[in-house]
């Protein structure tokens, strides 16, 4: 089968994107999150702010990701968790691995990335010298 659209990132820009792209008359969107829930990076940003522009109302970052979750619900947009995407090429194969149904080759006539920011550790970004036993990120500690 060949998706309409398969998003890269489950959080909320690639969920808006999902549920846009549903309005407007696409059926068959796949939406690939490598972590094992919706929500992105947004669920570990537990103060308001959130939410003013598009719901004229202050959200915690997990209270606007929810929003839309909720959204998506009343589609038929499928989603892949704890899925990781290895590559993407010319011709619109989306390549992903996950436990559950290993290596796959998806097809899509259209594809956003949305993978937004994600927390990335000491040596991801090149600082040099130890990180302490017992000194987590932000993420690590709330997981």
């Amino acid at each position: 089968m060949t998706y309409d659209l398969i998003v890269v990132g489950g959080g909320p820009a690639g969920l808006a994107a999902a549920h846009s792209a549903w309005q407007k008359g696409l059926k068959h969107i796949l939406i690939v999150e490598r972590d094992k829930e919706l929500g992105g990076i947004l669920n570990q940003c537990i103060h308001n702010g959130f939410g003013l522009h598009r719901f004229k109302e202050e959200l915690t970052g997990p209270e606007y990701a929810g929003r839309f979750i909720e959204m998506l619900k009343s589609t038929e947009v499928q989603v892949m968790l704890d899925t990781m995407v290895l590559e993407i090429n010319k011709d619109h194969q989306v390549h992903v691995i996950s436990a559950e149904k290993g290596y796959q080759v998806l097809e899509a006539k259209s594809i956003v990335l949305a993978m937004g920011c994600r927390e990335r550790t000491r040596g991801a970004i090149g600082i040099p010298g130890d990180r302490p036993a017992g000194v987590f990120t932000a993420g690590s500690a709330q997981r």
